[in-house]
């Protein structure tokens, strides 16, 4: 069994990340799902892939779980 390395990391040396759009600090999970064809899935059948994002709180946009 593999043991796991414990990393201690000093969060208050971190930059917080607010909304892009209205600045709000707060976010809720939210889950949208993607559709793979049979053609490109990788078990030859079609799936549903889940997506996880985060909505703000406030203005409720939704962030890109793909952008930097």
């Amino acid at each position: 069994m593999q043991q796991q390395q414990q990393i201690n990391v000093d969060l208050s040396q971190a930059t917080d990340i607010g909304c892009e759009k209205c600045g709000n600090m707060w976010f809720t999970p939210v889950v949208t799902f993607k559709k793979l064809s049979a053609i490109v899935s990788p078990t030859g059948q079609e799936v549903k892939v889940p997506i996880q994002s985060f909505q703000c709180t406030s203005c409720h946009e939704v962030e890109n779980p793909f952008s930097d």
